[in-house]
């Protein structure tokens, strides 16, 4: 479901082959390269992303988790910082695990208060919370101020796909 590219610039050909390979569906061949090169660089924040994303690229939520994690703790930075709470919290929420996915979001909302995307994702997991008013509330206030926000267009197809199935659990 999310396919989100990053620059790793001088980080290595591994990182940008890895990189590759997402971009071109081959998210089974990236994961096996990442969790290959983890057995080497495990405290690399930006390689535990990429481990995360491949395996949530293959609807492997529940073992996409604990990299989102270990990239918050590693220390990744900037937008991959950003990407990795949204794509964190909605992995959570997606496997039911909506106080902690409420968690997770929250944090990330305090460290960048103006992401409208963590605030979206944060609404679908306040709905699933049952606390639908708060959540409509929320919603509205950010389709009123961030519409045109280039992170809710990089999010538009995930906001999209998960607003009919809010109540799944994968």
């Amino acid at each position: 479901m999310k396919n989100i590219s990053i620059n790793t610039g001088r980080k290595g050909d591994f990182m940008n082959q890895i990189q590759i390979l997402l971009d071109e569906g081959e998210v089974g061949k990236a994961r096996l390269e990442a969790l290959d090169r983890l057995k080497q660089e495990g405290e690399n924040a930006e390689l535990n992303y990429l481990c995360a994303v491949s395996h949530d690229a293959q609807g492997m939520e529940q073992e996409a988790i604990p990299f989102y994690e270990k990239a918050i703790d590693h220390g990744i930075q900037g937008d991959l910082r950003i990407q990795t709470y949204i794509q964190w919290g909605s992995s959570l929420r997606c496997t039911g695990k909506y106080y902690e996915a409420k968690e997770v979001l929250e944090k990330g909302g305090q460290e960048f208060p103006g992401n409208p995307v963590i605030q979206v994702f944060h609404a679908m997991t306040l709905y699933n919370l049952e606390q639908s008013s708060l959540a409509v509330e929320q919603l509205l206030s950010i389709l009123g101020s961030h519409a045109d926000s280039p992170w809710v267009k990089k999010y538009q197809k995930a906001i999209s796909f998960y607003a009919a199935r809010l109540d799944k659990i994968w």
